[in-house]
Parts: structure tokens; C-alpha cells; sequence
């Protein structure tokens, strides 16, 4: 099964802070999200044990991306992308 991705507010202006700022950490990015629509469990769980689908991963050396996983929609929702490098 393949995740449509999506973000939401403040990931979106975060994003744009990447596309506009930082070539490496946008590229990172983007690979990383296009290998979750295709294996979102390839992260790890945030929450408590009964809330699986908030998951973290990583991107790049320095990024870190915050999302939902829903499985009824077929959808990942992005909510938080930080970028420290």
C-alpha cells in the first residue's frame, strides 16, 4: 500500500523555510518522505503504546518529521519538520 502524503500547518511553512533556504535539508527531505509513502512503519512510534500511528523519523543528518499515519485514508500527515544543521 502507498501513503498519500500531506501536510498541515506548521509543517507547511516549515517546508517552505527548506525550499527556500537550505537545498541539502529540502533534498533530504523529499527522499525521506518519498521512502515513507511506501513504508511509513520505517519510523518510530512517539506516543504511548495505544497511539502507534504518531511517528518520527529522519531525514538527512539533522532533520527530524513528525506524522500522523492514518491507514483508513491511505494518508501521512506531516505536522512538524525541524531542521538543525
Amino acid at each position: 500500500m502507498t501513503y498519500q502524503p500531506r501536510m498541515i500547518d506548521p509543517a507547511v511553512r516549515q517546508y517552505h523555510d527548506l525550499l527556500t533556504t537550505n537545498d541539502v535539508a529540502h533534498d533530504a527531505f523529499l527522499i525521506r518522505v518519498a521512502e515513507l509513502v511506501d513504508a511509513p512503519w520505517d519510523s518510530w512510534p512517539t506516543r504511548s503504546e495505544g497511539q502507534l500511528e504518531y511517528r518520527d523519523a529522519q531525514f538527512g543528518s539533522d532533520g527530524l518529521l513528525s506524522f500522523l499515519l492514518d491507514d483508513a485514508a491511505e494518508m501521512l500527515v506531516i505536522f512538524n519538520i525541524v531542521w538543525a544543521g
